[in-house]
């Protein structure tokens, strides 16, 4: 079980990978970890399939990761999603045909089918290179966190929450006030 930071993380380190943008990935965790009542019956296959289908809504771009080779960005922007997203899973996370098959809902043969052609269009791209890459992405992304800006428009939502919900605290007394007044008037 993942607390809120850890899959805040998780959601944003698969999102940057899938979208390559820091704004839309730092959405995707709104709209997946943001978006649950209760993170303790999140599991991490669930938290997965949620990050790609919001993800597949973001704009994809290059991107720009400390550590991690404009090359590579550029040839996994230029991947279909679903190949993206099977290279992602089985090459980079090392997650089973089965497992990824459920985080991109679709059957494990479409998902060998995705990353075979992702495979051969990123070693098209990279050459000999692509043998090293996937250690190279894996180390620098353990680097990458969730942004400040994220945190920041975070703590501004949990303010502003405590301000509306101390102004409806404030109301309803108020109206309580009035209408014990108005009470005290009729009866007096």
């Amino acid at each position: 079980m993942l607390n809120r930071e850890a899959c805040e993380r998780r959601v944003y380190r698969l999102a940057l990978l899938l979208t390559g943008r820091r704004e839309s990935a730092a959405a995707v965790i709104e709209q997946v970890v943001g978006a649950q009542p209760e993170l303790s019956r999140l599991d991490s296959a669930h938290l997965d399939r949620l990050t790609v289908l919001r993800s597949r809504e973001q704009p994809i771009e290059p991107m720009q990761v400390p550590g991690l080779k404009p090359k590579f960005a550029a040839a996994l922007a230029e991947l279909s999603a679903q190949q993206r997203e099977a290279w992602i899973f089985i090459s980079l996370y090392q997650m089973d045909d089965r497992t990824t098959a459920k985080a991109m809902d679709c059957s494990y043969r479409a998902v060998r089918q995705h990353h075979d052609q992702g495979e051969m269009q990123m070693r098209s791209s990279l050459g000999m290179e692509l043998e090293q890459v996937a250690p190279d992405v894996r180390e620098a992304m353990l680097r990458v966190d969730v942004p400040e800006f994220y945190r920041q428009a975070q703590r501004r939502r949990k303010k502003m929450r405590r301000s509306i919900k101390l102004a409806s605290v404030v109301a309803t007394l108020l109206a309580l006030l009035a209408a014990i007044s108005w009470l005290a008037q009729l009866y007096s």
